[in-house]
């Protein structure tokens, strides 16, 4: 037996509410920083191709068209945030990104959002009347 008084607790180590609080920040912290690093990652790339002779060829973008294409790309990035999420209008929001897109890609290249992001779970209206059960 260790130390202390009393019976010693066998099993998995016990989780009280703290610690799953900490837990549960901890790993928000890991996620937010893992998205804002990739994202600063595929920025960075975004701007090295377009300012690459090899890829845009005599149309490479300057600091001036950069910054005006990376103000766009946040403005689309808000507008469509919705689709990643869990929100209520989070199947509009898949609906209107697929409708802009498919006027940009021709079939059969097109693939709609629930194969583009597999992963997510695919949003469905159930006989309960509630979205995503």
């Amino acid at each position: 037996m260790g130390k202390g008084k009393g019976k010693q607790h066998l099993g998995p180590p016990k989780r009280g509410p703290n610690k799953i609080q900490r837990d549960t920040a901890r790993s928000r912290v890991v996620q937010d920083a893992t998205r804002q690093t990739f994202q600063q990652y595929m920025t960075d790339c975004l701007m090295l191709a377009l300012n690459d002779p090899e890829i845009m060829g005599k149309d490479v973008f300057g600091y001036k068209r950069l910054k005006k294409v990376l103000a766009g790309w946040g403005r689309k990035y808000d507008l469509y945030f919705d689709a990643m999420t869990k929100n209520p209008e989070a199947d509009y929001a898949r609906a209107k990104m697929d409708e802009s897109l498919r006027r940009i890609i021709p079939d059969p290249d097109f693939l709609p959002f629930e194969e583009r992001y597999d992963w997510l779970p695919e949003i469905k209206y159930g006989p309960k009347g509630g979205k995503g059960k």
